[in-house]
C-alpha cells in the first residue's frame, strides 16, 4: 500500500514524505518586575509593557514555548535571589554587573534592547551643563550627590565610581524624581528612555531635563538560573534569535521607543 501511494505521487518507493515530529513543551519559569511598567504592567492600565509583548511575541513565533510567573510582580532583589536559588528559570532584559554575574548567568547575544545612561537635572540648573563625566561629578563633593535607584544596575555602576556621592536609598524612579524637585539632590541618574517617560508621566517638562551627555551604552540581556539545563536555554535562544531575524523585536523596541 506503502509503494503503491508512493508512485501515485510520483515519489520513489521510500521517499513517501512523514510528518514531521512537533517539538516537545518547554514550560520556563519567570518572573515580572515592580517599578518598571515599560517593561512589565501585566494586569495593569496602559500597554503591557515592552518585556511582556516581547515574550508573547515569542510564544507566536515558538507555540512550544511558555512561560509561568509572569503575573507575579518581585522587586529587582527578589528576582536575583529566585534566579541564583533556581526558584525561577529566566528573567528578560537585565543588566549584567559582577555581582550579578558571582550569582547567575547571562545570555550576551541576542541583546534584549540597549539603554544609554544620562542626568537628569531641574531645568533652572544651567551650571549643570558643565558636568560632562564623573570627575566633574566628583570636583563637585557635596554638591555633586547622584540620586539613582536602590538594587538597580544604575546603582551598581556608580559605586564602582569612586569618590561619588550616590544616594540610592529610593526603589522606584518616580520617588527620585520627586526627590529631585524637592533639591535633595542635584543630579538622577538613570537610562534616558526611563527618564523621559518619567518625567512625561509627571508633567514635569517644564522643571526637569535630560543633559546630553552619554555617561555608559549598556544593552539589557537575558539572565538565567545557573542549573537551568544547557538543550533548554539553547531552545530559548533560538527562538529570541528567529525573533530578531523576523523584524518583530526591532518593530516592538521601536514602539516602546527603545533601542
Amino acid at each position: 500500500m506503502r509503494r503503491r501511494l508512493a508512485l501515485q505521487l510520483g515519489l520513489m518507493p521510500g521517499l513517501l514524505p512523514t510528518a514531521q515530529a512537533q517539538p516537545q513543551p518547554l514550560v520556563l519559569r519567570s518572573a515580572s518586575q515592580a517599578g518598571f511598567a515599560h517593561k512589565y504592567n501585566p494586569g495593569g492600565t496602559g500597554p503591557q509593557g515592552f518585556c511582556i509583548e516581547y515574550i508573547q511575541a515569542l510564544k507566536r513565533l515558538e507555540p512550544s514555548l511558555d512561560f509561568t510567573g509572569l503575573q507575579e510582580v518581585l522587586p529587582t532583589l527578589r528576582i536575583e535571589q529566585d534566579l541564583a536559588a533556581g526558584r525561577i528559570d529566566v528573567f528578560f532584559a537585565m543588566l549584567k554587573t559582577p555581582e550579578r554575574e558571582a550569582l547567575f548567568r547571562f545570555a550576551d547575544s541576542p541583546r534584549i534592547y540597549t539603554i544609554f545612561h544620562h542626568i537628569a537635572v531641574l531645568a533652572t540648573d544651567v551650571q549643570a551643563e558643565q558636568v560632562r563625566s564623573f570627575g566633574d561629578l566628583r570636583a563637585l563633593g557635596s554638591d555633586g550627590r547622584v540620586l539613582t535607584t536602590k538594587g538597580s544596575g544604575y546603582a551598581a555602576f556608580l559605586r564602582e565610581q569612586v569618590g561619588l556621592d550616590v544616594d540610592d536609598g529610593a526603589t522606584a524612579l518616580d520617588q527620585n524624581l520627586r526627590k529631585l524637585v524637592s533639591a535633595r539632590a542635584r543630579f538622577l541618574y538613570d537610562s534616558e528612555s526611563s527618564l523621559q517617560r518619567a518625567i512625561q508621566a509627571q508633567g514635569l517638562q517644564a522643571q526637569v531635563r535630560i543633559l546630553p551627555t552619554v555617561f555608559r551604552r549598556q544593552d539589557l540581556l537575558l539572565a538565567y538560573a545557573p542549573g537551568l539545563a544547557p538543550e533548554r536555554l539553547a531552545r530559548l535562544l533560538a527562538a529570541m534569535r528567529a525573533l530578531e531575524a523576523s523584524g518583530v523585536a526591532a518593530r516592538l523596541r521601536a514602539a516602546y521607543g527603545l533601542s
